[in-house]
């Protein structure tokens, strides 16, 4: 019986923090949010990255390696440090918070460099990792992001079954908020939200933010929730299509003096 609640999709926003105080603000206007979610957010800094988390105390973090080999992480000061592994790819953060009559999970991937693992990203997302998953479909490629204004999509996933006419909630750390539906495959396909204020047309903007779909589905008197958070950022859109506007008018001129050119050189020939 698939249900979805909108006090989790509300911790979402958790997960959408900047920092940890942001994070505490978040929890504390929202009384009825769950104590269930741990909210994690990745710091943007060199070295080893790291897992802003609050509430941490009993969850379970484990760390996938592209080759399903796991270790666990430990919390200190309400910060996890994602250590590196020494193998370039994508990367599973799992943190899991079982209260009894609820589980709760979030579910973040990061790619980390290294040497070459030889692995496919869909080794990674297609293991089971956790009871309910929010699994990308696919992965962005190396050097590719979510990027505001495209489509993405999803599978819903119950241990080994995909869920069908499932109810998610993606929301974004822009303030944006999206429903969706799985299709009978357990697909959901969603136009990431272009909601980044102030972008100048044809200036190249590398800002980001986080963005979080969250759903919720209930077996046998229990509540799983989970949530997949995640990057996105403005989309190149903006400032590319100026450039190929552009190029396009430099062609257009180019073959427009060619022409010219070739009538002038007709009209002589003609008149000698």
């Amino acid at each position: 019986m698939p249900v979805i609640s909108y006090r989790a999709a509300f911790i979402c926003c958790g997960v959408l923090a900047l920092n940890a105080t942001a994070v505490g603000q978040t929890a504390k206007q929202g009384s009825e949010a769950p104590k269930s979610q741990s909210a994690p957010t990745m710091q943007h800094q060199r070295g080893p990255k790291k897992l802003a988390l609050l509430n941490a105390d009993g969850a379970v973090i484990t760390l996938w390696k592209p080759d399903l080999s796991k270790r666990l992480l430990e919390p200190k000061m309400d910060m996890v440090t994602i250590p590196p592994t020494g193998v370039d790819n994508y990367h599973a953060i799992i943190i899991e918070q079982d209260w009894g009559d609820s589980v709760d999970a979030i579910i973040r991937y990061e790619y980390l460099r290294g040497k070459p693992s030889g692995k496919s990203p869909t080794k990674l997302t297609s293991a089971i990792k956790t009871d309910l998953e929010i699994v990308p479909d696919p992965l962005p490629r190396e050097h590719h992001r979510y990027y505001s204004g495209e489509k993405a999509a999803f599978l819903i996933r119950y241990r080994n079954q995909l869920l069908k006419n499932q109810p998610v909630v993606l929301q974004t750390g822009n303030g944006s908020s999206l429903k969706g539906v799985t299709d009978n495959d357990g697909r959901v396909v969603m136009t990431l939200p272009d909601d980044f204020k102030n972008v100048v047309t044809g200036e190249r903007d590398q800002r980001s933010a986080d963005l979080s779909i969250t759903t919720e589905y209930l077996e046998s008197g229990k509540h799983y929730n989970s949530t997949l958070s995640a990057e996105y950022r403005v989309s190149p859109v903006h400032w590319q299509y100026k450039s190929w506007g552009l190029a396009a008018a430099g062609v257009g001129f180019l073959f427009g003096g060619f022409l010219t050119s070739r009538v002038s050189r007709s009209k002589k020939e003609r008149s000698q």
